[in-house]
């Protein structure tokens, strides 16, 4: 859990350029669905503008309420990041092989 800004600011980086270069990837696979792609890659980018925002608007609060700031943005941001990667993921779902079910239930992962 990011514990100031600078931490905040990267990790709102990292979870929300995660949705664009999957984007681009699946864009170079799927690209009958660009219209779908390029729309959450849009969104991703304006989350990331939007929390980022918030983020620099935590320097307006008293220091005892800015640890409660980073902790919302940052569940926030993670919400948002799962919620267009699983929009990605409608468009492409994982494949699932025998070698990926044998691999998941040698190591004990469920099927």
């Amino acid at each position: 859990m990011p514990t100031n800004r600078e931490e905040l600011r990267q990790a709102v980086h990292l979870m929300l350029h995660d949705v664009i270069e999957q984007g681009f990837h699946l864009l170079v696979y799927h690209p009958q669905h660009s219209d779908t792609i390029n729309g959450v890659i849009q969104e991703a980018g304006e989350e990331i503008h939007r929390q980022l925002v918030r983020v620099e608007a935590g320097n307006l609060l008293p220091s005892s309420a800015l640890q409660e700031h980073y902790e919302i943005i940052n569940r926030q941001v993670h919400r948002s990041s799962l919620a267009l990667l699983a929009r990605l993921q409608k468009i492409h779902p994982p494949e699932v092989t025998l070698n990926n079910v044998r691999s998941g239930l040698s190591s004990g992962l469920p099927a």
